[in-house]
C-alpha cells in the first residue's frame, strides 16, 4: 500500500535517527539508491522487496518503542527480516 511506501521512503531518506554518532539522517548508500531506482521503475527483484520489508519493520519498531537505530535494526534482523543487501 502507498502509506507503507511513504513511511519507508521517509524512514530511509528523510527522517533523523538516533545513530551511534548522534541524531542524524542515514548516510547515502548506493545499494539502497539502486534498489529504490529499480522499485520506482518496476524493475525490482526479490531482494528489493526484502529491503522494503526490512525498512518497514525497522521504522515501526523504532517508532513504537522509541529506540535508537541500532536497537531497531538488530530487532529487525532477529525477526528474520534481512535487508536483502548482504
Amino acid at each position: 500500500p502507498a502509506f507503507k511506501i511513504r513511511k519507508i521512503k521517509n524512514h530511509i531518506f528523510f527522517k533523523q535517527h538516533l545513530l551511534d554518532r548522534g541524531l542524524e539522517r542515514f548516510d547515502s548508500d548506493p545499494a539502497i539508491a539502486e534498489a529504490w531506482y529499480r522499485l520506482i521503475n518496476n524493475q525490482f527483484d526479490s531482494n528489493d522487496l526484502k529491503l522494503l520489508e526490512h525498512e518497514y519493520f525497522e521504522s515501526r519498531f523504532e517508532s513504537l518503542f522509541k529506540t535508537d537505530y541500532r536497537t531497531a535494526h538488530n530487532a529487525t534482523i532477529r525477526s528474520g527480516r534481512s535487508s536483502g543487501l548482504d
